[in-house]
């Protein structure tokens, strides 16, 4: 049976060297080792100012990732005091790549900054800063529990109504954007929503760190990867 290749989107940061400050492409391990533990192959894409229109041929599966804040100004508002890591081009790379991967059916999964992405392409907002949603035990361990929405994808993935999760965001979904549908929340907090239309599930928090320890976190990266193995079964092979 032929391996799912799943790309993974990147930071694009400055970093110090022996030539100056360069801008560099890095990410965090465990995306990776979580679709390997799943079955698929992972690719990480590095961030660049000019996006090729081919960019996703070849790939199955889009995994969106977290990182710094999305410029407000993507749903119409100023940067509050409290907006950091702001990267233009990251936002323009990213949002590229969503259009696209939807537009070739591409299963996707986003997390944390790609759900807060993936709402403000629909038209969606977001709560510029929120209190509480950031925790201090390690980055395994539960923070609290989600409420799942019963008729959801999230619900069908992990068999429960309940499902404990880490907390590292300062951001949230304000205005719901179009054609989603809320799967989870945490009090008044959305924590996940869906798109059964475009194969798509969002996340707020952050799966990668609990795959290990958590066979509900881990069913999130053994779907895309079963969806994405699906994608690759019905698609052209030239694509």
């Amino acid at each position: 049976m032929a391996t799912p290749i799943i790309a993974i989107t990147a930071e694009r940061s400055t970093q110090n060297s022996a030539f100056g400050p360069r801008d560099s492409i890095i990410q965090v391990v465990d995306y990776a080792e979580a679709i390997v533990s799943a079955g698929g192959r992972p690719a990480i894409l590095p961030v660049t100012e000019t996006i090729p229109a081919d960019l996703l041929d070849g790939f199955d599966g889009l995994l969106l990732t977290g990182g710094g804040d999305l410029s407000p100004e993507m749903y119409g508002q100023q940067p509050g005091e409290q907006v950091y890591g702001v990267s233009v081009i990251r936002d323009r790379f990213e949002a590229a790549l969503v259009n696209d991967a939807q537009d070739r059916g591409i299963p996707i999964l986003a997390i944390c900054r790609g759900l807060q992405l993936i709402n403000v392409l629909r038209g969606g907002t977001l709560v510029q800063h929120v209190t509480g949603h950031w925790q201090s035990r390690p980055s395994n361990e539960s923070d609290h529990d989600v409420s799942i929405n019963p008729a959801s994808r999230l619900a069908e993935i992990t068999a429960k109504t309940t499902m404990g999760v880490n907390s590292y965001h300062h951001q949230a979904v304000d205005v719901l954007g179009d054609a989603l549908r809320v799967a989870a929340r945490a009090g008044a907090v959305v924590e996940a929503f869906e798109d059964p239309g475009h194969d798509l599930i969002a996340v707020q928090w952050h799966p990668e760190h609990m795959f290990r320890t958590s066979t509900d976190n881990h069913a999130l990266f053994a779907d895309l990867v079963n969806r994405s193995l699906t994608h690759r079964e019905r698609r052209p092979a030239h694509v």
